[in-house]
């Protein structure tokens, strides 16, 4: 799936999150500017809150999976075992698989 930033629809939809991959995700971490890069992460945020406050928990917890990953693996900010950490925990609470499970662990040996 082609990820594309548009600022009059920040959200992923459910539908959306459920097609989006790993791939996905580091894709256009190559093919995108700094700014994009960050910016993909704030969607995936803004998208995480509006989940949760329509209670699709399971969408919810795909977008934290995907929050975590990108900070372990593309992003890596200060502190990043620690935010990556706290959003694979909330992916864990919402809807427990074995993928978040195993990226858990991965994110548990540090970076």
């Amino acid at each position: 799936m082609k990820i594309s930033i548009d600022f009059g629809h920040p959200y992923f939809d459910s539908k959306d999150i459920f097609n989006l991959t790993l791939n996905d995700l580091n894709d256009f971490y190559g093919d995108e500017n700094e700014v994009n890069r960050l910016n993909l992460f704030f969607v995936l945020e803004a998208s995480l809150h509006r989940f949760q406050r329509e209670n699709s928990l399971k969408a919810a917890a795909r977008c934290a999976f995907f929050m975590a990953y990108y900070l372990f693996i593309a992003l890596t900010p200060p502190a990043s075992w620690e935010l990556a950490e706290f959003y694979i925990d909330r992916a864990l609470e919402w809807d427990e698989t074995p993928e978040y499970s195993q990226w858990k662990k991965n994110i548990d040996e540090g970076n």
